[in-house]
């Protein structure tokens, strides 16, 4: 498999963007973002914790972008989920590389895409937690608004 410019895709790399863990929205969250790379491609991460708790419950990804963004999504997703907000949001754009055996050197900023948004959606639930007036998750009020966060990958 190819990217747009291209480059062959690693085996790890194929997998997820054929076959995506965690891709989707959810029902409910705790934490949500969404951004726009430079390249055009926008990507969401939602997570749901554990109660009051640090640990990630479920984590779910969506990407309008390439096969290396869907690869990137859903291996940060994977490197995160069964985790901690606190470890997810030390992962880097070097991980996610890493753990798909890299990407094209034209798309390796899909990886950095994947991690910014999943550090912006890590914000967010900690963000959330701490508005004593914010809705809870799941409820029938819109979260949308509240909970995207749009914005340019590497900020």
């Amino acid at each position: 498999m190819t990217d747009r410019h291209g480059g062959e895709l690693s085996a790890p790399a194929c997998l997820h963007a054929l076959h995506p863990h965690n891709y989707g929205p959810p029902r409910r969250w705790d934490g949500h973002a969404r951004i726009t790379g430079p390249c055009g491609d926008t990507m969401e991460f939602w997570i749901e914790t554990r109660g009051d708790s640090d640990a990630i419950q479920r984590i779910s990804f969506v990407t309008d972008g390439c096969a290396p963004s869907l690869a990137s999504g859903s291996m940060a997703g994977t490197l995160a989920e069964d985790g901690s907000l606190t470890d997810a949001m030390t992962l880097r754009q070097a991980d996610i590389l890493a753990a798909l055996d890299g990407l094209p050197r034209g798309s390796e900023h899909c990886a950095l895409l994947a991690a910014d948004t999943l550090r912006a959606a890590c914000r967010d639930c900690l963000q959330a937690r701490d508005e004593t007036a914010a809705p809870t998750a799941g409820s029938d009020t819109d979260q949308t608004d509240k909970h995207t966060i749009i914005g340019e990958a590497g900020r």
